[in-house]
């Protein structure tokens, strides 16, 4: 208690402030060097040091619980993020995506865990562990970033669903590799990659059904409320990937992002009369305060617990060959798959920045058992690669699509 004030009303005023400190951050910060985002993260670090070093009651301890980053915010966020996807950019970019989504996060899952192993003079599968964390491309953090800059639109859903299917493919791969390390399971290649395939695939059959039946439900019963709209596209949300997570054990992601392109898609087409665009504008609003609100709470929650950490004991050296293998392996996908793909440099130089790393990495870390003895070092490091691409990359990519001519850009 504090100044006779319970614990429930200091958290109401908490998020209230928090609300008002995102609004506040997103109106001041809008020609400055970093994205909103960014500050945000900054703030939230700030506060997590503050409450380290100091004994402040009204100050509440925050802590990002993995199971509702994943289970409450990231159905939210890949639905707010998949509902602006075009079907037929997103089908002209399939083969770039899958490329990167899936390959990219197998290579940078090695390309990171490979040489922290090594360092840390620990197996390779324990390594992998946190490579597979931290492959992720952030779609909460790429999603809010890229709003604000202007490039060519096949570009920009390459990036953009690379970030959304490569979070299903990390989830997965880091469920079968922390299996292997935590010694719950006895590899097996060809059950492994079964398993793999499975979880994948299965998931994009399931989350077209689901999109297309909501849809069509929707349609028929013709309901005007935008309250009715809303509320089958949260129910949408959240049922196809609890379906796909716990009854069929398929990745939730993917499922859930091919539901919201297909439920976008045939809803927006059912009728062009002024009442469907009006219900139109009404949903893209809900969307989006959904997307900023989570974003920010989420941003601000990583750099809490970041400021929050203790980052003594984590060598010197493992922390600069962290960050130096993470600038690696995105360049090896950006560079290395975007001369694959016979992209433009400045696409090529444009991906690399857009690796950025997010929520998804630190839920996935958090999800470590406490007992496993490289948790600690494993947290450090992910919420120092996190910070890193949240803070360096975006006032880069500012600067770098300001000056580079993108418009004459084409692949």
């Amino acid at each position: 208690m504090f100044y006779g004030i319970d614990s429930l009303t200091l958290s109401i005023a908490f998020f209230c402030g928090l609300l008002l400190l995102s609004a506040a951050v997103k109106h001041y910060t809008k020609k400055w060097f970093l994205p909103p985002e960014g500050w945000i993260l900054l703030l939230g670090l700030g506060y997590g040091i503050t409450g380290r070093h100091t004994d402040w009651q009204w100050q509440p301890e925050l802590a990002l619980e993995p199971h509702i980053v994943l289970t409450l915010f990231l159905p939210l966020l890949i639905f707010a993020s998949g509902r602006m996807i075009r079907p037929d950019v997103l089908k002209s970019a399939a083969a770039p995506i899958g490329f990167f989504a899936i390959l990219g996060v197998i290579a940078t899952a090695f390309i990171i865990g490979w040489p922290v192993a090594l360092l840390a003079g620990i197996p390779l599968v324990h390594g992998l562990v946190l490579g597979a964390a931290t492959s992720a491309v952030d779609p909460a953090a790429v999603g809010s970033i890229f709003k604000s800059f202007e490039m060519p639109e096949r570009l920009k859903t390459i990036i953009e669903g690379e970030s959304l299917f490569n979070d299903g493919v990390t989830v997965v791969l880091f469920t079968l590799i922390s299996a292997l390390a935590l010694g719950n399971t006895v590899f097996d290649p060809a059950d492994t990659a079964f398993d793999f395939l499975w979880a994948v695939l299965a998931a994009i059959p399931l989350g077209l059904s689901a999109g297309w039946l909501a849809a069509t439900l929707l349609c028929r019963w013709g309901e005007d409320q935008s309250f009715f709209t809303a509320s089958i596209s949260v129910i949408l949300a959240y049922g196809t990937f609890l379906i796909a997570e716990d009854i069929l054990h398929v990745s939730g992601v993917i499922a859930v992002l091919m539901a919201a392109i297909v439920f976008s898609k045939m809803w927006s087409v059912s009728g062009a009369d002024e009442k469907t665009k009006e219900k139109a504008r009404m949903m893209g609003a809900f969307w989006d305060y959904i997307s900023q609100t989570l974003n920010a709470f989420l941003f601000f929650m990583l750099g809490a617990m970041s400021g929050a950490h203790d980052f003594s004991a984590l060598p010197f050296t493992i922390t600069i060959a962290a960050v130096a293998v993470l600038l690696l392996s995105r360049a090896a996908i950006a560079y290395g798959g975007g001369a694959l793909l016979r992209f433009p440099i400045s696409w090529q130089n444009v991906m690399m920045l857009g690796g950025l790393r997010g929520g998804i990495s630190a839920a996935l870390v958090l999800l470590i058992p406490h007992d496993y003895a490289h948790q600690q070092m494993f947290l450090c490091l992910a919420f120092i690669m996190i910070a890193f691409t949240l803070i360096v990359f975006p006032p880069l990519l500012s600067v770098y699509l300001k000056r580079a001519d993108m418009s004459s850009s084409k692949a």
